[in-house]
């Protein structure tokens, strides 16, 4: 690499390091030609939906969209697309627009435990996040520029807030306080349901308030430092703080604050919701067009009481498209949905080489695995169906040898066209599933399918059939560069 180019990856992590909040990162993006102001007069809906889907279709290089004319809203800002595309999440994990998939996923996997968390505090009075309060007459619908994201949801949705909450039965520990992205419908003007399912976190919180009769507030905040945003759905320990976590991912401190009602809430975010639980009471919430693009139809969720309404001068409204794919909801999520599998998988199996779940969170994920014996991929597989993720998520499972990429897809192909055999094909019918899956018949089960598609090992009875091993190593990986730098007209 030469050294102009090295200053440059120098300069660009630098100013990713120095992302504060969710402006600073828009300004950053817009520096790229990775953010665009959408001047013209819009209408909520079906606008603000139309523009997000017809950026997502660029799931590359799509920028993020600010609104600043919505009708009805004289005023108020919305943006989408922020982790729209593959160019805006490298440009926050510090990389150059262009880096690949592949690269991007050994750098989180990199920055795995290997930091340490940078946590700073801001008094309530001096938090940007605490410049306007509002404690009466609170109504959501006037507050937020809210719209139906897809046309035959039941209602609006708040589908890109970061919900902070205390464990009920240990609120004083840091680690336990919950972090996590899940969807809110306004059900009033100071009223919300919150969709969760046992296995999260917030799940956790829930029934135990409800079963020890004890109270639960939360601080549901919009517009926030990307990095949390990206970070915060991540499958860690229950006892793991998110905050933590986004911080040492990201090599940058976060700043914190108290919110209203005793929570830590993120200083510079642009909206901050303070709600308590209202235990035992539940009320109907959906549709929702979910991410594996259906509607998830109708159930019964918990109801919180909106208490009070903090925000910055001039807030941004932060809100996602959720769809049929590719949407900004898989570019969020991809990455470290599959991190976590990965280094939890290489605790007691080496042998793994990468994870790609990047599609629709994992319902479908590759593995690759350099096979220790006939076999062993199976075992690798049923270990991930045991991690916090694979638990509810890893639906159908493809594993692969370490010499295929399991982000090259065309690579992927020719495994399972080439090394799958209909006796490594395991079916583990009637287990735990997350409820919003289209195919189970009963929402919360359905089963794990697991493709063994590695090559054949001893002691498998291999017959004739001799692969072909092409030459691989560094000597490779120079000329494939060198191809490339050539390809742009460079010299090395």
């Amino acid at each position: 690499m030469s050294q102009d180019k090295s200053a440059v990856r120098a300069n660009l992590a630098d100013r990713a390091r120095g992302v504060g909040s969710l402006r600073d990162f828009l300004e950053l993006l817009e520096e790229y030609g990775q953010a665009i102001t959408w001047t013209d007069r819009i209408m909520p809906e079906p606008d603000l939906r139309n523009i997000a889907v017809a950026a997502s279709r660029d799931v590359n290089h799509a920028p993020a969209i600010l609104f600043d004319n919505i009708a009805g809203y004289p005023g108020k800002r919305t943006v989408v697309g922020v982790h729209g595309s593959w160019d805006n999440i490298a440009l926050l994990l510090g990389q150059p627009k262009g880096t690949t998939i592949r690269d991007m996923f050994f750098d989180i996997a990199g920055r795995w435990g290997d930091a340490s968390a940078q946590i700073s505090r801001v008094p309530e009075g001096q938090a940007p996040v605490h410049e306007c309060r509002h404690e009466e007459n609170i109504n959501l619908y006037d507050l937020l520029p809210v719209y139906r994201i897809n046309e035959f949801d039941g209602g609006f949705y708040l589908a890109k807030a970061s919900v902070a909450s205390r464990d009920p039965l240990d609120p004083e520990n840091f680690g336990k306080q919950n972090v996590g992205i899940y969807r809110l419908q306004i059900q009033g003007p100071d009223r919300f349901s919150l969709m969760t399912i046992p296995s999260h976190d917030m799940g956790r919180q829930i029934l135990a308030a409800e079963r020890e009769g004890l109270p639960l507030k939360i601080a549901v905040m919009l517009g926030n430092h990307p990095g949390v945003a990206l970070f915060a759905a991540t499958p860690i320990g229950y006892d793991e703080s998110e905050y933590a976590y986004a911080s040492a991912m990201m090599g940058a401190p976060i700043r914190l604050t108290n919110s209203g009602n005793g929570i830590d809430i993120l200083a510079d975010s642009e909206i901050v919701i303070e709600a308590e639980l209202q235990l035992g009471e539940r009320v109907f919430e959906g549709p929702f067009g979910e991410f594996p693009g259906s509607y998830s139809g109708v159930r019964r969720a918990p109801v919180f009481k909106v208490t009070a309404v903090s925000h910055r001068k001039n807030p941004i409204f932060e809100n996602i498209y959720i769809g049929r794919g590719w949407t900004e909801h898989d570019t969020l999520i991809g990455l470290h949905t599959s991190a976590p599998i990965y280094a939890q998988l290489r605790q007691t199996f080496p042998e793994v080489t990468a994870v790609n779940a990047l599609y629709q969170h994992g319902l479908t994920a590759i593995i690759a695995v350099k096979n220790r014996m006939a076999g062993f991929a199976k075992s690798v597989a049923l270990r991930a169906l045991g991690t916090p993720h694979g638990l509810m998520y890893l639906k159908n499972l493809i594993m692969v040898d370490g010499d295929i990429d399991p982000f090259d897809l065309n690579q992927v192909m020719w495994a399972l066209s080439t090394r799958t055999r209909a006796e490594d094909i395991i079916v583990l019918p009637n287990m735990a599933m997350v409820p919003i899956d289209p195919a189970a018949v009963t929402p919360g089960k359905g089963h794990h399918l697991i493709i063994d598609a590695t090559s054949y090992l001893p002691p498998d009875p291999v017959g004739e059939a001799h692969l072909v091993t092409p030459p691989t190593g560094q000597t490779i990986d120079d000329l494939g560069k060198r191809i490339q730098a050539m390809q742009r007209g460079e010299t090395l």
